[in-house]
C-alpha cells in the first residue's frame, strides 16, 4: 500500500473522513501507517513507538487489509483484542478496497464448552437459574465467546464448570468436537485475511510449535503485528519456562476425581481399573506437604511474599527431597491408572459417546501428571544454567517457576527472523527518547530491523503540568510516606478530586489508604472489587480518587472531566530483589555492562510513560502529573525519566504554580 492508498482512507479527504462526523486528520497516524506498509511490502521488521492518541490501531490495520496478506494481530490484553473486532474493524469494512475476513481467536477456556456443559446439567438436581440462563445462551450463540455474557460475573466459579483449558481439552476425540466452539473458531482463523489474537496466545502457540514441530494452535500467517509490545518480554519469559503451583495440582486432583474417582462412569462398567479415592488423596497430601515444605524454607530464608529466589540446594536436604519424591512417585501412580481407563475396549466392544469422553479424559489426567512430573523434576534439579529459579508466595497459594532469564535469542530466532514478519508497536518503547532497551530486551539489536518513532498529536504544553516537587524527602527516608501522602492530598483537594494516585508497591498503597480516609472524596482502592468494576465506578462518580498500583499503570482509559489528575509517589524502579531482574542484572555485569543504566533506569522509565499516559486521552482533556519522589530532578538519572516523557511538556517544582495553573484554566488551543 503506498502513501497515496494510505492517504486515500486515512488524510483529511479520505474514505474514513467521509464515514466519521468531525473527524480528526492526524498526519502521525499516516507516517505510522505508510511505515507499516512499507514494512509488509518488503519483508522487513519495523519497531514504532506512537504516542497517545496516535490512532495507532487504525494506522496498522489499514496497510494490512489492503496488503492481502494473512496478519495476524497480537494485543496485550483480550479488552483490546474486543476493542479491535467490534468497533475498528467494521468501521473499515467498504472503506478497504481490497474485501477481507477477520476472526478474533482467543485461549480456550474462553469459550463455552459443549461437553462441560452437559456434565454440568446432568450431575444438578436443580438447575440453577445462571447455569440454564448459559445453555439457552449457548444454543443461540454463534462463537459461544465469555465476552458474550455480559451478565455474568467476570470472577464468576460458574464458568469454570462449562468450560475447558488446553491441558483438559479433548480435541478430535471428544464427541462435540465438530461443533466445539473452539473447533468453529479455529477453522474460522484458518481462512481469514485477518486474526486477533492476544499475546499469550501467540507464544503459547510458538512455545507449542518450538516443542513439538508440526503442532499449532495458529493458523500460518505472513506477517504478525504486536501491539502493546512492550509486554512482549514478560510474556515470552511465562511461556518458555516451567512452572507448578498449588492451583496446579489442585486442578488436576479435581479433574482426575471426577473422570477416574469412585463416581465416575468406570466405576460402574470397569470397577477394576478405577482410581481410588485413596490414590487422590495420597496425590493431594503429597502435593500439600512438598508446598508446605518448600513454603516454610522460603520463609524461613527471610521471604515475606512476592517473588523469591530458589537455591540451588532447596531441594537436596533429606525432609525436602523426599517430600518430592513422594509426589513424584504419586503422580506417577495417578499416571499409570488414568492409563488404564484410557486404554481403547476390545475390538468388537461399543461404547457410548459418553463412554468415549470419559476415556479421553483419563488419558488427559495421565498426560498432565507426568507433564507436572517433568516440570517439578525441571524446577527441583535446577539444571539449566540459562533459567532463574524462583518462586512466589501468596496467603492462599505457592507457585514455583524456571524461566529463561534472557529471551532475546528467543525472539529473534522464532519471531524476527521467522517466517512472518513483524511489527512491533506500543505508545511506551523508548527510554531517554532511544530504542535501546527494547531491541536488547527482545533481540531486536540488528539492522535488519528498522524503527520509527511517532510522537504524539496532544498539545502537551497547553494540555498538562508535570510537577516533581524537590521539598520532599527522598524514598529511603521513613518519613517519606507520610509527607507524600499529605502532598497526594493538597493535590487531591485542589482539582476536586477525580485522581489516578498509582502507587509502586502495594505496601505504599496499603499505608496511603489508612493515611487518606478522611479526604472528603469517594476513596476507590484496588483489591476491594475487579479491575474492571473499579474503573466502571470512578467513570461514573463524581470526584472519584482511585489507588492503584500494577496493572492500573497502563491500559486503563478514562478521557475527560473524570480524571484531572495522575499522582505518582515514586520512579517505579523494578525491585533489584525479585529473582528475574536480579538474574538478568547479573547477566549483565557478567558481561561488563552497568546494569542499572541499562536495565533499571530504562524500564522503569517507560513504566513512568505508561503511567503518565493515563492523563491525556484526547485533545481537550486537561490535567496535572505529579511525580512525588525527589530524585526525578536531584539525581543525574533522572534526565532519562524526564526526556522519556511528551516534549514541550511545562514543569514546576512549586506547588502555588501547580495552583494557579490550574485555576487558569486552559488557554487558547
Amino acid at each position: 500500500m503506498s502513501e497515496a492508498g494510505v492517504g486515500a482512507v486515512l488524510g483529511p479527504s479520505g474514505s474514513l473522513a467521509a464515514a466519521i462526523p468531525h473527524y480528526e486528520d492526524r498526519p502521525e497516524q499516516r507516517t505510522m501507517s505508510a511505515a507499516v506498509a512499507r514494512a509488509l511490502a518488503d519483508d522487513r521488521p519495523l519497531l514504532v513507538e506512537a504516542g497517545t492518541g496516535t490512532g495507532k490501531t487504525l494506522a496498522y490495520l489499514v496497510p494490512a487489509l489492503a496488503s492481502g496478506k494473512r496478519v495476524i494481530v497480537s494485543t496485550g490484553t483480550r479488552t483490546l483484542q474486543d476493542q479491535i473486532a467490534r468497533h475498528d474493524v467494521p468501521l473499515l469494512r467498504g472503506l478497504i478496497d481490497r474485501p477481507f475476513t477477520a476472526v478474533t481467536l482467543k485461549g480456550t477456556s474462553n469459550y463455552l464448552c459443549k461437553r462441560r456443559l452437559i456434565e454440568a446439567l446432568s450431575t444438578r438436581g436443580e438447575i440453577p437459574g445462571e447455569l440454564a440462563a448459559l445453555a439457552e445462551w449457548a444454543d443461540d450463540s454463534e462463537t459461544g465467546d465469555r465476552s458474550e455474557v455480559e451478565w455474568l460475573a467476570e470472577d464468576a466459579a460458574l464458568w469454570a464448570d462449562v468450560t475447558t483449558t488446553p491441558d483438559t481439552r479433548l480435541g478430535p476425540r471428544c464427541p462435540h468436537f465438530e461443533s466445539c466452539f473452539v473447533t468453529l473458531a479455529r477453522r474460522r482463523a484458518e481462512k481469514a485475511d485477518l486474526v486477533l489474537v492476544n499475546h499469550h496466545l501467540y507464544f503459547a502457540d510458538l512455545a507449542l510449535r518450538t516443542a513439538y514441530p508440526g503442532a499449532r494452535v495458529l493458523p500460518e500467517h505472513d506477517a504478525v503485528i504486536f501491539d502493546e509490545a512492550h509486554q512482549l518480554e514478560d510474556v515470552v519469559t511465562e511461556h518458555f519456562g516451567a512452572r507448578v503451583s498449588t492451583a496446579r495440582v489442585g486442578q488436576l486432583v479435581r479433574d482426575a476425581r471426577g473422570a477416574l474417582g469412585t463416581g465416575g462412569l468406570f466405576a460402574r462398567r470397569r470397577p477394576h481399573a478405577v482410581v481410588g479415592d485413596d490414590l487422590l488423596l495420597t496425590v493431594e497430601r503429597a502435593g500439600a506437604g512438598l508446598f508446605a515444605r518448600v513454603r516454610e524454607a522460603l520463609l524461613g530464608g527471610g521471604a515475606d511474599g512476592g517473588r523469591v529466589p530458589l537455591g540451588p540446594g532447596l531441594f537436596e536436604l533429606t525432609d525436602r527431597q523426599e517430600a518430592w519424591f513422594r509426589f513424584d512417585a504419586a503422580l506417577e501412580e495417578l499416571a499409570r491408572h488414568a492409563d488404564l481407563e484410557g486404554e481403547p475396549p476390545p475390538p468388537g466392544s461399543d461404547e457410548d459417546e459418553q463412554e468415549i469422553a470419559q476415556r479421553e479424559q483419563a488419558a488427559a489426567v495421565a498426560r498432565r501428571a507426568r507433564a507436572l512430573r517433568d516440570d517439578l523434576a525441571t524446577i527441583a534439579e535446577q539444571r539449566a544454567a540459562a533459567h532463574v529459579y524462583w518462586g512466589e508466595l501468596r496467603p492462599s497459594a505457592t507457585t514455583l517457576c524456571a524461566s529463561p532469564v534472557d529471551v532475546a535469542d528467543l525472539v529473534r530466532r522464532h519471531v524476527v527472523h521467522g517466517s512472518a514478519t513483524a511489527v512491533f508497536t506500543s505508545a511506551t518503547l523508548t527510554a531517554g527518547g532511544r530504542f535501546a532497551y527494547t531491541r536488547s530486551r527482545l533481540g531486536l539489536d540488528d539492522e535488519l530491523v528498522d524503527e520509527l518513532g511517532v510522537p504524539s498529536p496532544f498539545d502537551y504544553a497547553r494540555q498538562a503540568l508535570l510537577y516533581v516537587p524537590r521539598d520532599l524527602p527522598v524514598p529511603a527516608d521513613p518519613t517519606f510516606g507520610a509527607a507524600a501522602c499529605a502532598r497526594l492530598a493538597e493535590l487531591v483537594t485542589l482539582t476536586g478530586g477525580r485522581a489516578f494516585c498509582l502507587f509502586t508497591s502495594h505496601r505504599a498503597l496499603r499505608d496511603a489508604h489508612a493515611r487518606l480516609g478522611a479526604l472528603p472524596f469517594p476513596l476507590l482502592v484496588q483489591g476491594t472489587e475487579p479491575r474492571a468494576t473499579l474503573i466502571d465506578r470512578f467513570r461514573a462518580t463524581p470526584g472519584a480518587v482511585l489507588l492503584g498500583t500494577g496493572s492500573f499503570w497502563e491500559g486503563v482509559d478514562v478521557p475527560g472531566d473524570a480524571l484531572s489528575l495522575v499522582v505518582i509517589d515514586k520512579l517505579p524502579f523494578a525491585p533489584h530483589t525479585d529473582p528475574l531482574v536480579a538474574a538478568r542484572m547479573r547477566r549483565i555485569e557478567e558481561r561488563g555492562g552497568d546494569p542499572f543504566d541499562e536495565i533499571q533506569v530504562p524500564a522503569a522509565a517507560i513504566a513512568l510513560k505508561q503511567g503518565f499516559g493515563r492523563l491525556i486521552r484526547r485533545r481537550d482533556d486537561r490535567g496535572i502529573v505529579a511525580v512525588l519522589d525527589p530524585r526525578i530532578v536531584t539525581r543525574n538519572y533522572g534526565r532519562a525519566f524526564l526526556t522519556s516523557l511528551p516534549a514541550g511538556l511545562p514543569r514546576t517544582s512549586v506547588l502555588e504554580q501547580v495552583r494557579r495553573w490550574w485555576t487558569a484554566g486552559p488557554g487558547p488551543g
